[in-house]
């Protein structure tokens, strides 16, 4: 794939995935599902989320097949900036996705957000207490106002700090898919078949 493209395509999967666990609220009814799946959701969905967000950029560094070629650049400088494009355009996209659902759940969705956390709450603390008395040094009980605070809706103000998570999270998946290409030119410099000296410009080929 281009660059452009690879990291559109697995950008648009992770937002969807971003978008599923960030308004899961709308499909997990508290009064009909299981204790464990409410509290397992809280507690692991935003790990989830961070790791598929990775694991997709990662994706999108390793489908990146070079396109554009410039005389006298050799082939690993131009699949290290083809790389780094990709992930950085995921990261850019789920970031942009974060922002719409923070305003999203800020305005629209923040009194469903909280008659969620009202109704969530009391079968989490019920399931983490339970929990904790099986463990040799348990932590405090936690309680039902610490856990519904916990779910509270963003405020608008919050953008500011999702913007700078956008930053960090592109210079990050950047980073991601920087270390992509420059692994994919040694390896390809020690027999691939996308070495510089098999690959021609568009141009040349026939």
């Amino acid at each position: 794939m281009a660059p452009l493209r690879a990291g559109v395509i697995y950008g648009l999967i992770a937002a969807l995935l971003t978008a599923l666990i960030s308004f899961r609220f709308l499909y997990l009814n508290p009064e009909e599902t299981s204790e464990w799946v409410i509290s397992v959701s809280e507690a692991f969905f935003p790990q989830l989320e961070a790791a598929a967000q990775f694991f997709l950029a990662l994706l999108a560094a390793i489908q990146v097949r070079p396109v554009r070629f410039e005389p006298g650049v050799s082939y690993r400088s131009i699949l290290l900036r083809d790389c780094t494009l990709a992930a950085t355009v995921v990261a850019v996209i789920v970031g942009i996705s974060l922002l719409i659902v923070v305003v999203l759940q800020a305005t629209v969705f923040a009194e469903p957000i909280r008659d969620y956390a009202r109704g969530a709450a009391p079968h989490i603390v019920s399931y983490v207490n339970e929990s904790r008395e099986e463990l040799s040094e348990p932590p405090p009980p936690a309680t039902v106002e610490q856990v519904v605070s916990g779910l509270q809706p963003p405020n608008v103000s919050d953008l500011g700090r999702s913007i700078f998570n956008l930053v960090l999270r592109a210079l990050l998946l950047g980073t991601v898919g920087a270390l992509v290409g420059i692994l994919r030119g040694f390896l390809g410099s020690s027999g691939n078949s996308d070495t510089p000296e098999t690959v021609k410009p568009a141009g040349d080929r026939e």
